[in-house]
């Protein structure tokens, strides 16, 4: 795993709409078997947009196959785990995983709390901009490609950074903002480091580990 000093993104933005979730789903229940054959698929697939949104949501299919499996051979395993040692987590720690999708990198965060640690998974609410979180309440957070469902993203991150303990770890992992003219994706890497900033938080490292991502791991003071 690399982790690099502070430094811009290598990413690529993703795009979605309405129309892939049915594809979505046919290569989930598929174990990520190739969409090719199935009618419309190249159409809803016109876009490069398109056809990166399809390679991330398979990323974090093939996620819960392998966790299921506890296949630690398969490179969707080893990002996973990259992304949660990013965290710099310790034994007895409180970590918290927000995200879309709920489950992601939890189960390789918590061998790194134990013992006596543990892992929450979150609940956001994307129209109140804020989690369940308690005030000073966890070491570390996984904030894990959320940003393009809430449109608050300052209060967002301004609760999110008071839910940390002092000395606490943010992890901000998303894709270069896409606007694909009816849905704006992700973030841009500059916007979530102003924020954060503003939030309180100081900017430690940025990684490229996860294709076509960000990670950027911020501290509270």
């Amino acid at each position: 795993m690399r982790e690099d000093a502070v430094g811009g993104d290598d990413g690529e933005a993703i795009g979605g709409d309405a129309p892939i979730v049915a594809l979505l789903r046919a290569w989930c229940s598929s174990n990520g078997s190739s969409l090719r054959g199935r009618p419309g698929a190249i159409a809803v697939l016109r876009s490069a947009a398109m056809q990166r949104l399809v390679l991330a949501a398979a990323v974090v299919c093939a996620a819960a196959a392998a966790s299921a499996q506890g296949n630690a051979s398969t490179a969707v395993y080893r990002y996973r785990a990259a992304i949660a040692a990013l965290l710099q987590l310790k034994p007895g720690m409180v970590a918290a995983e927000v995200g879309s999708v709920p489950g992601v990198i939890g189960p390789e965060m918590a061998p790194l709390v134990a013992p006596g640690g543990r892992v929450i998974a979150a609940t956001l609410d994307p129209n109140a901009a804020s989690t369940n979180l308690e005030p000073a309440s966890v070491d570390a957070v996984a904030l894990l490609a959320v940003f393009g469902g809430v449109k608050q993203h300052r209060q967002l991150l301004e609760q999110i950074a008071g839910a940390l303990k002092p000395g606490g770890a943010l992890l901000v992992v998303d894709v270069p903002q896409e606007n694909d003219g009816k849905k704006v994706i992700g973030i841009e890497a500059d916007d979530v480091v102003q924020l954060a900033t503003a939030a309180g938080l100081k900017r430690e490292a940025e990684s490229g580990i996860v294709p076509g991502h960000y990670a950027i791991r911020f501290r509270k003071p």
